[in-house]
């Protein structure tokens, strides 16, 4: 007995390697059909469950729904029959394909991104990019559970990718790709390392099958014709019903002070070396920091205001509105004495950005100088849990106090991914002697 319970819809195995399904909307006939395999039982089903029911939602309309039961002479009465058991009056056939053996990944993928993705961040880019040059050329037919496991343990294993190394830094994998791709051009062939901290994560994979998920769905509803054509089929589809890979565990890495000094000594650029400082006082993101202008900084009320980013609407041209797909909530966050003496040094304009380089740019610098100063899995976004978790350590700030500071709408998500106390610092705060910044530059 099948597993998935729908109203109207019963599959039954009647021997290895034969299903048999049979589909009833009232006042009709039953339809029958026998499969080689339970997902082509349950696909033609919700097939012919859905068709049955468009039919009756008709026939109701239209005033011409028979009030009892039909059997099949009584419906062939009305002229009914052959509009129940469908255009071929073989109930009995399976479908020769599947609605997806005419649809590619590749056409699938490339819509999504072309259409949902232009609001997405950069890692979806990339993610859709590996997705496609190993399911690509495949049919949506094609991608069955066994192709998605193939996948899996393929990824996992490394050999379509290798994951973020926990010990080599930014400016060695940089070094590393530039001469890859320096091979590929002259033809020389590659032999990717197999360093077990190198694998991808589980995470990681999972997030890949999530965009491939939502992609498929997102095609189904593209068009009334499409829709049609395979919404039913999409419902029961392998990656849409599959177990995806464990979310692992969150990143609980925490930047100590002297491992800071380190750092931003080898840093060359004192404006950089400013903007890191600034996020581990106010646990903004780097794409907040340096997007604050001068005009953002209230020093009477000692906050800075935080705008949500823009960008051109496409209905209104010449104009722009907030931006749909963003992290950044709109906000006042409290300035530390920290942060605030920092900012009279920087002496920011009256009106303008404050730092004028990209997010990018502050993280290539922060990872170089991470490297020469010898301090491994490092990342600037580390910094905002730091800065939260010590905001909590030495001042004591409750979880939702912390949220003025980080923005979330939800303190389980801050509580997961960024609040990592630590006892010592928070015992010497209870014990009044509560630790100062010790961050040399």
């Amino acid at each position: 007995m099948s597993a998935i319970e729908i109203p109207g819809l019963d599959v039954q195995e009647r021997s290895p390697g034969s299903y048999r399904v049979r589909v009833r909307v009232h006042p009709f006939f039953a339809l029958t059909a026998t499969t080689a395999t339970e997902l082509e039982a349950v696909q033609w089903g919700c097939r012919e469950l859905g068709r049955l029911q468009n039919l009756h939602e008709r026939l109701r309309v239209e005033g011409r729904l028979p009030a009892v039961p039909l059997t099949r002479s009584k419906a062939e009465e009305l002229g009914l029959a052959e509009l129940i058991a469908g255009a071929s009056g073989n109930a009995d056939a399976p479908p020769s394909a599947p609605p997806g053996s005419a649809v590619l990944v590749s056409e699938i993928l490339d819509t999504y991104m072309e259409n949902e993705g232009r609001e997405l961040s950069p890692g979806y880019f990339s993610r859709a990019k590996r997705l496609r040059s190993y399911f690509g050329a495949m049919t949506l037919a094609e991608v069955t559970g066994a192709a998605i496991k193939r996948y899996i343990e393929a990824r996992l294993q490394g050999e379509l990718g290798l994951g973020r190394s926990r010990f080599a830094a930014y400016a060695t994998k940089n070094r590393e790709y530039q001469r890859n791709r320096r091979r590929r051009q002259r033809g020389i062939p590659i032999v990717p390392r197999r360093l077990s901290q190198d694998l991808p994560n589980p995470g990681s994979v999972r997030h890949e099958l999530k965009l491939l998920r939502q992609a498929v769905k997102a095609y189904a509803v593209r068009s009334d014709a499409i829709r049609e054509r395979i919404g039913t089929y999409v419902m029961t589809h392998p990656i849409v019903t599959c177990a995806l890979p464990n979310a692992g565990e969150p990143r609980k890495r925490r930047i100590s002070d002297d491992e800071l000094t380190r750092i931003l000594k080898k840093m060359k650029c004192p404006r950089k070396r400013a903007a890191i400082l600034l996020g581990i006082y106010t646990s903004l993101r780097r794409s907040e920091v340096v997007s604050l202008r001068g005009e953002d900084i209230d020093w009477a009320e000692r906050v800075v205001r935080l705008r949500p980013p823009m960008e051109p609407d496409p209905e209104r041209p010449g104009q722009l509105r907030k931006k749909r797909k963003t992290k950044t909530v709109e906000r006042d966050v409290p300035l530390v004495p920290e942060a605030l003496d920092l900012l009279e040094t920087l002496a920011p304009p009256a009106q303008g950005r404050i730092f004028q380089f990209a997010a990018t740019s502050l993280t290539q610098a922060f990872g170089r100088a991470a490297e020469a100063a010898g301090v491994r899995n490092v990342r600037v976004h580390d910094g905002r849990r730091e800065a939260l978790s010590w905001l909590h350590d030495v001042h004591g700030l409750t979880l939702e106090q912390l949220t003025l500071f980080s923005g979330h709408t939800e303190v389980k998500t801050l509580q997961k991914h960024y609040f990592q106390p630590s006892a010592a610092k928070l015992a010497a705060a209870l014990a009044g002697k509560a630790p100062a910044r010790n961050i040399r530059v």
